[in-house]
């Protein structure tokens, strides 16, 4: 008798975990498929990044109406070179710097000479968290490090 409960209670279990498992790439296929598709790189959203720098360099409000035109034809270009299957990795690099310099020389004609060095101090934070050297600058702003 205990076989049979056991059986049926471990024939119960695989049921509902195959179940499961069928519904849940179902489920998530919506909100994985941009980041499967863009390989390990998120789209970058121009409406959030201009509010973090607003918040960041304290931009004025003419400033960041000026910003947003601008990081919105980066992120275009950027998912533009992404998605060209014909370049190379090192010509799509290039390609992607190239469109991010593009961007910083025109942001930056909009900031004044103390949120250039705002910004500058932000790029290089970002710079060291994206390669993994991250110098405590999370937390001191605020943010817990993981």
């Amino acid at each position: 008798m205990k076989r049979r409960i056991t059986s049926f209670a471990l024939c119960t279990l695989f049921g509902l975990g195959a179940a499961m498992a069928q519904s849940s790439p179902a489920q998530d296929s919506p909100q994985t498929a941009p980041a499967q598709a863009e390989g390990r790189h998120r789209a970058p959203d121009p409406e959030h990044e201009s509010k973090m720098l607003g918040k960041r360099l304290n931009l004025t409000a003419d400033q960041q109406t000026q910003l947003l035109p601008i990081l919105t034809e980066r992120a275009q270009a950027i998912q533009s070179v992404r998605q060209d299957s014909s370049l190379s990795a090192q010509d799509r690099h290039a390609k992607i710097r190239s469109a991010r310099e593009s961007a910083d020389t025109k942001i930056e004609a909009l900031l004044t000479d103390a949120q250039k060095q705002q910004y500058e101090q932000l790029k290089q934070q970002m710079r060291n968290r994206a390669h993994g050297q991250n110098s405590g600058t999370a937390a001191s702003d605020g943010r817990a490090q993981n």
